[in-house]
């Protein structure tokens, strides 16, 4: 009994032994200690460093795993050994401090920044999945509203950056990759990096024309020395309408067009509203589950003083109204290239092709297929007995047949786009640096040449 209480004194008195004090210091890569810094031992106590950077902690056993956190800095982890006096030198995380922002005079570092701009990221750009690129813009902008000029696939967007402007023009200038551009179309939203929106006097480099803002956008580009890379995504979707606009059924129209009429002092028009019924509804004639299709394929890499890139992607889009009678197709291609002809010296070459066919129905109006629909009897049929579409007979002249209206509707719409540049750089000296670009722009429109400034200015 004597020897087992000695043996539990000894193996306490070994435990005992193993607990320690440790005091240390959290300090910079200059040196300096760091106040604030959260030390925390794993599955037990913790405390901060105090204003020199210093801290103690009590009961440390060798093994023990303790993490020093502190905003700004990577999270650092230390397991203790026999030292009872430990320094810990944490790093900065760079790579949040050095993000890099577009502004009119080239890249700034963000925490360096002091203008009004914002950014929106490819990361963005690709959980959003837009058609358009305005699309991305949408919420995710402060200070930039973006209505939509329709419903329909393929429709553009009117862009407003704080506000209406007085100057009887309100549309930001659009520039990607340095070339202005007028129509956004051109743009498939997967082939951008970043988009930056300059809304102060941060775009005043780009005089009277960046009165309502500019839009930055930067495409992707290659890199040097990098292997040569495919990157293939695609999606496939179906679209429907969120809602419908509660209508009156066959049998409560007539019940009210009748107490309309003997009010009026005039003879009811349906003698009988037995076997009405529910009628037609137009909406669920008109309104579709519309397809959506995306497909987008894109290289890039690089040499020692050359990089490349290139993407293709195609987009089959029909409307929610209409079906195929308002699809639209895009297919566009785009490539750039760039070569390092010495440290100061680089060519640049970028091209850009666009393709787009798109059907569209009338809409926005008087006479269009919703504005119909809504205003067609339900107690009329969409055909009569002979197979052929019924007339809209009794509700005015504006008021016509949806179904027919899209049955017999052949408005289409085919625009090629072809854009280039040609860039020289060179940098003169360490923070002065040559720009020169040529730009060329071709556009035919429904079988029509159109000038370059009728898109560019």
């Amino acid at each position: 009994m004597k020897s087992l209480y000695i043996w539990l004194f000894i193996m306490f008195l070994g435990f005992h032994c193993e607990a320690q004090n440790l005091k240390g210091k959290v300090k910079e890569g200059n040196g300096e200690g760091i106040p604030g810094v959260s030390v925390a031992v794993e599955g037990g106590q913790g405390t901060i460093t105090d204003i020199d950077g210093t801290f103690s902690l009590s009961n440390i056993k060798k093994g023990d795993k303790i993490t020093f956190s502190f905003i700004g800095y990577e999270t650092q982890e230390v397991i203790i050994s026999n030292q009872s006096d430990l320094q810990v030198t944490l790093v900065d995380k760079t790579n949040e401090l050095q993000e890099i922002v577009v502004v009119g005079y080239g890249t700034q570092s963000k925490k360096e920044l002091t203008g009004a701009v914002s950014v929106v990221s490819s990361e963005t750009i690709q959980r959003i999945n837009p058609v358009r690129v305005e699309q991305a813009l949408q919420g995710q902008v402060a200070g930039v509203n973006i209505t939509s000029q329709s419903g329909s696939p393929g429709s553009g967007s009117t862009i407003n950056i704080r506000g209406i402007s007085t100057n009887g023009d309100s549309r930001p200038l659009i520039l990607v990759d340095g070339n202005v551009i007028e129509d956004l179309s051109v743009i498939n939203p997967q082939d951008i990096e970043s988009v930056n929106v300059l809304k102060d006097a941060t775009a005043g480099i780009y005089g009277v024309r960046a009165a309502n803002g500019v839009i930055l956008i930067v495409t992707k580009s290659g890199r040097l020395n990098t292997k040569m890379k495919f990157d293939l995504t695609t999606y496939y979707g179906i679209q429907e309408t969120t809602r419908k606009i509660p209508v009156l059924n066959a049998t409560e129209y007539a019940l009210l067009k009748n107490e309309s009429f003997s009010f009026g002092g005039s003879r009811p028009p349906f003698r009988s509203i037995e076997g009405l019924g529910v009628g037609t509804d137009l909406q669920d004639l008109i309104f579709q589950n519309a397809p959506i299709y995306s497909l987008n394929l894109g290289m890039n890499g690089g040499k020692k003083k050359s990089k490349y890139s290139a993407g293709v992607s195609y987009l089959d889009q029909d409307g929610i109204v209409g079906g195929s009678s308002a699809k639209f197709t895009r297919l566009t291609t785009r490539g750039n290239y760039t070569y390092d002809f010495s440290k100061k010296l680089k060519v640049n070459v970028t091209g850009l092709y666009l393709y787009t066919d798109k059907n569209s129905l009338l809409e926005n109006s008087l006479g269009s297929v919703l504005f119909n629909a809504l205003n067609m009897a339900p107690t009329l049929s969409v055909r009569d007995e002979t197979g052929k579409f019924t007339l809209a007979e009794g509700l005015g002249n504006e008021v016509i047949n949806p179904v027919a209206q899209i049955n017999d509707t052949y408005n289409s719409s085919q625009v090629n786009k072809i854009s280039g540049t040609l860039g020289l750089t060179y940098n003169v000296l360490k923070n002065l640096e040559f720009n020169s670009r040529f730009q060329f722009n071709h556009a035919v429109v429904d079988g029509q040449l159109f000038s370059p400034e009728a898109f560019y200015g």
